[in-house]
């Protein structure tokens, strides 16, 4: 799994990377997961296949519970950072 992640990154990164990040480089899943703004340096990241946005994380364990259920994460990411950009 971890393989078809990095293959998967490195194929729509130059994608992904003009998109920019979403939520200005705050981890999705602590977000999501425990609704804090956490800045990261966006050096582990993740390119919604759907979409193109770039979402960063923290380190590769958060990623990987995030990419569980990545769709519901990421609705549940976009509440909580409404509430933090207001």
């Amino acid at each position: 799994m971890r393989v078809f992640l990095l293959l998967l990154a490195l194929v729509v990164s130059a994608a992904a990377h003009a998109a920019g990040e979403q939520f200005k480089g705050s981890c999705a899943y602590g977000l999501s997961e425990f609704g804090v703004d956490v800045k990261t340096d966006c050096s582990i990241r993740w390119a919604d296949p759907a979409t193109g946005k770039v979402y960063c994380f923290g380190n590769e364990e958060v990623l990987g519970k995030f990419l569980q259920d990545p769709a519901t994460n990421i609705r549940k990411a976009e509440l909580t950072y409404a509430r933090y950009s207001k």
